[in-house]
């Protein structure tokens, strides 16, 4: 027969975690599924449903829904399995489920850390091509729902909508798929504190140099690593906690340029010590002619 028609909606309860690592993210939704089907009709005089547990799911059809993507996902099974399956007398069926997936997350870091990233979690029929079954989110975009409390250490949530579109593998066929898309943008505030604010006053400490006696190596020649070092500390703390992009990121240019500022500070002591001593060793030629 014709294509059966599976409404969609989501309620996202938690963006757990999001890792610029692994490029992925952590999400807990509550997914459900709308279908009919009139094997599952039962004569009924007041309207009522009936509600049934995850037993009754392995004895019927419900759609072969999955994570395109996805890493690791699981169904929540605390007390129990946290599924629910509710038939109406006309046979229409709600299947609903908990489930905490990590997904892959493509982003681009070149602008780090004044980054926007846009992540996606994409749902498909596994086995049923477009003919067999069509997806559709049951209410457009209004079939995304998420908790306001969703709050993100690094990133402020700017917003969630959907998208579908057809996907095509050459082996099996045209597929129905499902986006939930979301766009982070990321504090700045930490970064500030944590790096440019750091970075920007050993810069400005080895600026000190230049007012302490060009006679006074120890002092001079200890600020100068001091100060150098500092800034590598700095640079390989921000670099431990990324991704090894082959680009270059916006801090790193920052960093970097820190450090050549720093590191002209001890080459501007070196050459002065240099052209102090060809200075004296001439006047000692004088002096001795």
């Amino acid at each position: 027969g014709p294509a059966i028609p599976v409404g969609v909606d989501v309620q996202v309860e938690s963006l757990d975690s999001i890792s610029e690592v692994d490029m992925d993210f952590t999400m807990t939704l509550y997914l459900r599924h709308y279908w009919k089907d009139e094997r599952l009709s039962f004569p009924s005089t007041n309207n009522k449903s009936m509600t049934f547990d995850g037993r009754l799911v392995k004895k019927i059809w419900v759609p072969d829904v999955f994570f395109v993507h996805s890493k690791r996902s699981f169904i929540h099974d605390t007390t129990t399995d946290n599924i629910m399956l509710r038939v109406f007398p006309d046979g229409h069926v709600l299947y609903s489920m908990r489930i905490t997936v990590t997904a892959m997350c493509n982003m681009d870091f070149s602008r780090f850390p004044l980054d926007t990233q846009t992540c996606s979690l994409e749902l498909e029929s596994y086995a049923y091509t477009d003919e067999d079954l069509m997806l559709y989110w049951k209410n457009g975009n209004e079939s995304l729902k998420t908790d306001e409390k969703i709050t993100l250490s690094q990133f402020l949530i700017q917003k969630f909508h959907t998208t579908s579109r057809l996907a095509f593998y050459s082996s099996t066929g045209w597929y129905n798929r499902l986006y939930i898309n979301f766009t982070l943008r990321r504090h700045i505030f930490f970064f500030l504190l944590q790096t440019y604010f750091p970075a920007t006053l050993m810069v400005m400490l080895s600026w000190v140099s230049f007012w302490i006696d060009r006679r006074a190596v120890p002092a001079r020649v200890s600020l100068g690593i001091t100060t150098v070092l500092t800034m590598s500390t700095i640079i390989t703390g921000v670099n431990a906690s990324m991704p090894r992009v082959s680009y270059i990121k916006a801090v790193d240019i920052y960093l970097w340029v820190s450090f050549v500022f720093v590191f002209l500070s001890v080459l501007e002591y070196a050459a002065v010590n240099y052209l102090t001593t060809v200075q004296e060793r001439k006047e000692r030629k004088l002096r001795d002619k």
